[in-house]
């Protein structure tokens, strides 16, 4: 999706899109038509990584890897 950005909008919304999380959500539903696979791999991704936080195993007593 920064390589998108960058090539529509310019260095300033790929920097955004690479820095901070939330403008990325934002640019993908913005730009939707373009971004559709980059935008539900950044957040099947997000989704992952709280699923699987590795902190959250030793709460639910299940053994951390």
């Amino acid at each position: 999706m920064t390589v998108n950005a960058a090539k529509k909008d310019g260095a300033v919304a790929a920097i955004l899109c690479f820095i901070c999380g939330f403008y990325t959500i934002y640019y993908g539903i913005k730009n939707f038509a373009e971004n559709k696979v980059p935008l539900i791999l950044f957040l099947v991704g997000l989704v992952v990584c709280v699923v699987f936080r590795p902190d959250m195993a030793a709460m639910s007593g299940a053994a951390a890897i």
